[in-house]
């Protein structure tokens, strides 16, 4: 990488005025395209909904290319050499190169927005020792590894509560998943910490992009729109669906993301987000196949957005997202194929789920799900402020005689390294009606 280069596109804000600023710490496993990585989709949809309410937030993302859809007037993307194997992700810490695009002399940041809890006490210790920021952190957990998921030797779920434990707040995708994770931690940790971590993880429920719904269908047409993978169920669903075949050759299976040679299957390639959705309208019915561990499934959300009804099992966090009462959930083996029978036998059957979804749908919009997180994204009106102190007397008088000063000048002038904290001065500096904060610099109104 080039270290001169700092970041991907020049800045035009530099006059606006933002009253706090975040950093944000990426969770990255999809390298080859971050459009579609799950931590993207989140974050892009996070700063949408926020600045559609406020506009007194600036983002640093770091980020190892630019993104286009984090592409915003109040978002600068640093670039940052990471990997992106979950193995080697959740391991790689290059404390360095944190340091170097932190650049703590020149830049403040009131939040950490953490998507990696394994890191996230070593980037608080890193700032507490080797900066003179005192940011909160809150954080978005998109995955535990616990033994419903995964065959790893080693877990990383220690590491995920260390940091977690360091935030105010964690997001995580269903009331189920935060229940697993408190079960898991009750097995190792003390009661009192269990109970911090039970304040701590809140759910927080992703949403969807659009909803549209209403569109004609393809009678039969069965969609599996899910990795490959052990823990989505491809290998149980592909059982069940030789099983039916065997006893009935009136469907069609459309996979999305994998190659099934099957008589009764095809895949299809999409090349945009648009092309997907279209897509997907089209089929008669969804389904949902993981049988130990599924916090959430932003597949079968997309599904359900479009009008598609989704043959679900009945555990994890599917009663959270559609309801206990949904028609289309099912148990075991024999309850999934008895489920895809009845949608193809009855006419009725996919109205009637339709139906039932109709006045949840409006809730998954990412509108009334993000301005609902943090409780309302409070944490940024609860941060430390400095008393009225000499030193802070000083430091106000100069900013009134320079009109306008950076943040090293200003330690500069008050002769002040690592040791003092800075942010519980800004956090007073914000209380002056006399000054403003820019992206860079303080500035006299």
């Amino acid at each position: 990488m080039n270290k001169n280069i700092y970041t991907f596109t020049k800045q035009k804000d530099n006059d606006k005025e933002y009253q706090y600023k975040v950093l944000v710490y990426p969770n990255i496993t999809f390298m080859r395209d971050l459009e579609k990585d799950s931590y993207v989709v989140v974050l892009k949809n996070v700063i949408e909904e926020l600045n559609k309410v406020r506009d007194d937030i600036h983002w640093t993302i770091l980020s190892p290319y630019e993104v286009k859809s984090l592409i915003f007037p109040n978002t600068m993307q640093i670039p940052i050499n990471l990997p992106s194997y979950p193995n080697a992700m959740r391991t790689h810490f290059n404390h360095k190169e944190l340091m170097r695009v932190i650049d703590w002399k020149k830049n403040d940041y009131d939040i950490v927005y953490s998507h990696l809890p394994e890191h996230t006490l070593q980037l608080s210790n890193m700032f507490a020792n080797e900066t003179n920021i005192n940011p909160k952190f809150i954080g978005y957990c998109h995955w535990f590894e616990v033994p419903e998921n995964t065959a790893y030797s080693k877990k990383m779920l220690m590491h995920n509560i260390a940091g977690i434990l360091e935030m105010e707040e964690c997001g995580v995708n269903t009331e189920w998943l935060k229940d697993l994770v408190i079960e898991k931690a009750q097995q190792v940790y003390h009661p009192s910490i269990v109970s911090q971590l039970d304040n701590i993880i809140q759910p927080h429920y992703l949403g969807v992009d659009d909803i549209s719904t209403g569109h004609k269908h393809k009678h039969g047409t069965i969609l599996f729109n899910h990795r490959d993978n052990e823990y989505t169920g491809y290998t149980w669903f592909v059982k069940r669906m030789d099983e039916l075949w065997e006893k009935r050759q009136d469907f069609k299976v459309y996979t999305t993301l994998t190659d099934l040679e099957r008589p009764y299957a095809e895949r299809v390639k999409l090349h945009s987000r648009d092309d997907y959705l279209n897509f997907v309208r089209s089929m008669h019915m969804g389904v949902g196949c993981f049988q130990k561990y599924s916090a959430w499934s932003i597949s079968t959300t997309d599904g359900l957005s479009q009008g598609v009804p989704y043959v679900l099992p009945n555990g994890m966090c599917y009663p959270e997202m559609v309801g206990e009462q949904y028609p289309l959930l099912y148990k075991g083996d024999s309850g999934f194929i008895s489920t895809i029978e009845y949608m193809l036998d009855n006419p009725q059957a996919r109205e009637e789920a339709n139906s039932y979804l109709a006045p949840k749908l409006e809730g998954f919009r990412w509108s009334n799900r993000v301005n609902k997180w943090f409780d309302g994204w409070k944490h940024f009106d609860e941060l430390k402020v400095m008393s009225d102190t000499e030193s802070y007397k000083r430091m106000v008088d100069h900013i009134h005689k320079k009109k306008s000063v950076s943040k090293k000048e200003l330690l500069e002038h008050m002769g002040w390294g690592v040791r003092i904290s800075f942010s519980e001065y800004r956090n007073r500096l914000r209380l002056e009606d006399t000054i403003k904060f820019t992206k860079n610099r303080y500035e006299v109104i």
